[in-house]
């Protein structure tokens, strides 16, 4: 049988050919899914390094601090001692780590990494991140001043676990005055206490910190992606065979005419599956190899630490490798099946067998899916205690549900084409009439997008909306400081003029035809010690034993008003508080120690800035007056015409520091909005292939239709559209299934955190949604089989 095969396969080599890529593109998939799966997880490594628990010390006291640090290290057999000291960065409201740590230390080796220039070697030279040198707006060989402390910047270095900790380290034994000390320990490697204790109880006591353990999340996000790749090459391989099968039906037939039994004929097609599954296994194992080497840098962008690009899964994608081909003989033995019922005459004649409609019942569908969503919903997947095996069994069964929903989607086509021109009719009714093939295609294509749809809103997720964050792209806030510490209500009239002349310098140094107008907050003034005072606060009523902190809303000014269109005439006389808010909030008073019996604030609506740090909350002049509060200058809001630049910024950021101010521009989200629309070309790539490859078979196996239409005058353009209609009826229903699977699924996962999955990331559903249909209308316009040369002679098998 295996040799039979094995001819059968150099004979019709092209159709088996497309199987073969068809396979090698869904084992290649399920290898990069599972590599990824496996390093997208960084674990908690990123902070503990190569120990398993940590001391933390503070530094405010140098004589206790060393005291623990003694004592620590009289306990464990090696111990890295890392110190910190928190330094604000001029013309900002950040602080700089500036960190003392040994770069080949047992421990902190593995969160060390120098990337360019050398390591600090004595007192005076430091080396910084690349965010944290951004920020000092300097580079190697730049000398900084920070704190009264000068700085020559020899190197740049990075946290390898964690990309977004920013720091400078120091020589070893060199920073000044630490604020903090983090010991790093190995809990196993203990020092044996002597018999008795120590007995002396002047030792300083200090509480260990143990390294928790994120396997079960790893193992849960790789059993889901293996799960989800292994089912894309079974579809697949199930929809390539049904069209193979199709197309040896008189090679079959010859076989049991001399007497093979139908045993003989399903291992035959069953051969064929092992072969094509051996090669699609080596093969898309190389491929999915070399394609995680290409993805590597892409994903320690979205994942936020380095990664190994040999840090591969072994022993797992020996297992799926062997799975593939395990997939790939269970996917033949259905058609395999089939064509053994086949009657020998019917197989002979070469005339295809009467279709049979793929009857499904949608109430095993709408079962599958609810069983699958409880499944899902039941695992949280969203928090610390996934149950990988639930979650898996939920994906699945939402998974099936879907495909199974697929022949129900085809025969809803085949009924719609009616009204449709030619070429499309033919196509549709050609889908509707052969189920069983076009069914296992479109739910390989709609697993395909589902997962790309899947990737992209849970990206979206993390992501900022236009109206989210702290601010706007054309905006700029100036801070006078920490309100907690640096704001002073006692300020003469001529002080505050001087303070408004230093933010007038910041916002020149912007240019253009941006508008600023002073933030003033509110005090208390029955006491101003600077060590208790604290600006009144907004906050949120949880219930009725809680208030969640929102912000400190600005005083009502006529410019403020003016400058977001509010009419001063619109505010009601009772009103306390203008904002865009609508949940119940209160206005919180230090002094009178308000807590979660403060009463209501009567809020109106206004039209103000959504943003975090904007003013997006007013306290009206009455109400300033009916509590006797007085107002201290904290900042200046600048709002620009235009999205400022990286040039304005930095110009901003130096102005600001020689004033001693502080400015804040909108946070980015560079990283997740690049694996937005990475997963948005991978979907389209990966769903495009599939289309493509899978129309090449279908319509291949339709070649006598392909004669009888050129027989009866059919244009080379029609028999074109004929293809490229097949590829975006596919296509399409494809985008609907994948889109509508991939929300159930999201839906269940977020059931309890609904709002995070607004808003919908339309750029890129719309990006899947017409340009693949687009691309595979080219393809399939491009693979459409040319005229026959010849209509009276049949190929002999």
């Amino acid at each position: 049988m295996f040799r039979w095969a094995g001819r059968m396969f150099r004979r019709e080599w092209r159709q088996q050919v497309l199987v073969l890529c068809l396979l090698t593109a869904a084992v290649a998939a399920s290898v990069v899914f599972a590599t990824l799966a496996t390093n997208a997880v960084p674990g908690p490594t990123a902070e503990f390094g190569g120990a398993n628990a940590s001391v933390r010390v503070d530094g405010t006291d140098p004589a206790l601090a060393a005291a623990t640090i003694a004592a620590v290290q009289d306990r464990f057999n090696s111990v890295d001692v890392i110190a910190h000291r928190a330094i604000l960065v001029p013309g900002t409201l950040q602080h700089l780590d500036v960190r003392d740590s040994d770069p080949n230390g047992t421990y902190t080796a593995t969160v060390l990494d120098l990337r360019h220039g050398r390591s600090p070697q004595r007192a005076g030279e430091v080396a910084l991140t690349d965010g944290a040198a951004n920020v000092l707006d300097v580079g190697i060989g730049s000398d900084i001043t920070v704190d009264d402390i000068t700085w020559t910047v020899v190197g740049t270095v990075e946290n390898p676990k964690d990309l977004s900790d920013e720091f400078a380290l120091v020589a070893p034994g060199t920073l000044p005055s630490p604020d903090s000390y983090r010991l790093l320990v190995d809990d196993h490697d203990r020092v044996p206490a002597p018999p008795g204790g120590s007995g002396d109880t002047s030792t300083p006591q200090f509480g260990l910190e143990v390294m928790g353990s994120e396997d079960t999340a790893v193992a849960a996000l790789v059993l889901t992606a293996s799960t989800l790749a292994m089912t894309l090459v079974g579809l697949i391989a199930a929809s390539g065979f049904a069209v193979v099968a199709q197309r040896r039906q008189r090679q079959l037939g010859l076989l049991s005419a001399i007497g093979a039994t139908t045993r003989h004929v399903r291992m035959a097609v069953v051969s064929n599956g092992v072969i094509l599954g051996v090669i699609a296994a080596v093969l898309g194992t190389a491929a999915g190899v070399g394609g995680w080497l290409l993805a590597a840098p892409a994903v320690e962008i979205a994942a936020n630490h380095r990664v190994d690009r040999f840090h591969l899964p072994w022993v797992l994608i020996a297992v799926l490798a062997l799975l593939a081909i395990v997939v790939a003989t269970l996917a033949a033995w259905w058609p395999a099946r089939a064509a053994s019922r086949i009657p020998v005459m019917t197989a002979l004649s070469g005339r295809p067998p009467r279709s049979r409609a793929v009857r499904r019942s949608l109430v095993a569908t709408a079962v599958l899916i609810a069983g699958g969503v409880t499944g899902v919903a039941l695992s949280h997947p969203t928090s610390a205690h996934v149950q990988p095996l639930l979650l898996v069994a939920g994906i699945v069964g939402i998974v099936i549900g879907t495909v199974f929903a697929a022949p129900a989607a085809i025969r809803v086509l085949g009924a719609l084409a009616h009204r449709l021109p030619f070429a499309p009719r033919l196509a549709c009714r050609d889908l509707a009439r052969s189920q069983a093939r076009s069914a296992a295609a479109l739910a390989a294509i709609t697993l395909a997008l589902g997962i790309a749809v899947s990737v992209i809103v849970i990206a979206s997720t993390n992501e900022y909306s236009v109206d989210e964050g702290n601010l706007s792209t054309h905006q700029l806030l100036i801070r006078v400081g920490d309100p907690h510490t640096d704001l002073q209500p006692d300020l003469t009239a001529a002080e505050v003029d001087q303070l408004d002349a230093r933010a007038a310098t910041v916002v020149a140094a912007l240019g253009g035809d941006g508008s600023s107008v002073a933030l003033d907050v509110a005090f208390n003034p029955s006491n101003l010690d600077p060590s208790m005072r604290e600006p009144i606060s907004l906050g949120a009523r949880i219930d009725d034993h809680s208030i969640r902190w929102i912000a400190y809303p600005y005083v009502q000014t006529p410019e403020l008003l003016a400058l977001y269109d509010v009419d001063p005439a619109s505010i009601g006389p009772s009103t306390e508080v203008l904002t865009q808010r609508t949940d119940p909030m209160v206005l919180l008073d230090i002094q009178k120690r308000d807590g979660p019996d403060a009463a209501k604030a009567r809020t109106q609506a206004a039209a103000l800035p959504t943003y975090s740090s904007a003013p997006n909350a007013i306290i009206t002049t009455a109400t300033m007056e009916q509590h006797g509060w007085i107002t201290a200058r904290a900042g200046w809001i600048v709002e620009s015409p235009g999205a400022l630049t990286v040039e304005q910024i930095r110009a901003a950021r130096g102005a600001a520091a020689v004033a001693g101010l502080a400015i804040e521009v909108r946070s980015t989200q560079d990283g997740i909005s690049q694996l937005r629309w990475d997963s948005t070309l991978v979907g389209v790539l990966l769903a495009l292939a599939i289309v493509t490859m899978t129309v090449g078979l279908i319509r291949g196996e339709s070649r006598q239709d392909l004669t009888t239409l050129t027989a009866t005058g059919a244009s080379p353009r029609t028999r074109r559209a004929l293809a490229a209609s097949t590829a975006i009826a596919l296509s399409v229903l494809g985008i609907l299934l994948g889109t509508v699977g991939a929300y159930i699924a999201l839906v269940a996962a977020f059931h309890s955190e609904l709002d995070s999955l607004v808003p919908v990331p339309f750029p890129q559903l719309l990006t899947l949604a017409l340009g693949l249909p687009l691309l595979s209308a080219i393809g399939g316009w491009l693979m459409a089989r040319r005229e026959p040369a010849t209509f009276s002679r049949r190929v002999l098998d």
